[in-house]
């Protein structure tokens, strides 16, 4: 190959890993949209984080991901700390009982559950979520409204161009409110507040 084409390829490679990183960063490159996979123990969030209301708990999300506030992952609950009630609570529904067991069945043989992960970014992509948690960004803003859902999916495509939109446009508290589910006082205390933007230069998040 003469020095010429040499220098005429090179372009054509620069051309295809830039597309391939855009690709990459526009299609939610590690999971999908409406991802909703099984789960080893189905753990009911209606029940625990719902309403009191509408029979639920109304549990705060930090009791179980316990270091949303405090690290970049958001963790997940160890056995103990469901059995620190479902020692005591078995469960009134068949259906209750037989998952209660599963998770007895884990903790008696010291063992994590299993669980699936469903949100994932690519590894390039920092997401810090003590910043957003603590920037005051809702949880069900990311993520949706778990505490009505029977099953858990991936509530947004959190690719490049969704995140990128919130740090431009700004994040407005009174909608995350609305998204948590919080009374309509108030979501209708927090409409006057500014929307809080971010950064979004390359090294906010791929670093």
């Amino acid at each position: 190959m003469t020095k010429r084409r040499k220098w005429t390829v090179i372009p054509g490679f620069l051309a295809l890993a830039a597309a391939a990183t855009v690709l990459s960063a526009y299609s939610g490159a590690s999971s999908s949209e409406g991802r909703a996979p099984d789960q080893p123990v189905n753990f009911p969030h209606p029940r625990h984080a719902g309403p009191v209301s509408q029979g639920g708990l109304g549990m705060n999300c930090l009791y179980c991901h316990f270091s949303a506030n405090k690290s970049p992952d958001p963790g997940m609950p160890a056995v103990n700390t469901c059995m620190g009630c479902h020692t005591v609570v078995a469960g009134r529904a068949d259906s209750s009982k037989a998952e209660i067991r599963k998770l007895t069945e884990y903790w008696n043989k010291k063992l994590p559950v299993p669980w699936e992960r469903i949100h994932k970014v690519p590894d390039y992509v920092q997401f810090p979520h003590m910043r957003h948690v603590n920037a005051g960004v809702t949880c069900q803003t990311c993520h949706g409204d778990v505490q009505n859902m029977g099953k858990v999916y991936q509530h947004a495509s959190l690719n490049m161009g969704w995140c990128v939109n919130c740090h431009v446009n700004g994040y407005r508290p009174a909608e995350g409110a609305r998204a948590a589910g919080l009374p309509d006082s108030a979501v209708a205390a927090l409409v006057a507040q500014p929307p809080k933007k971010a950064r979004y230069d390359c090294a906010v998040c791929h670093y």
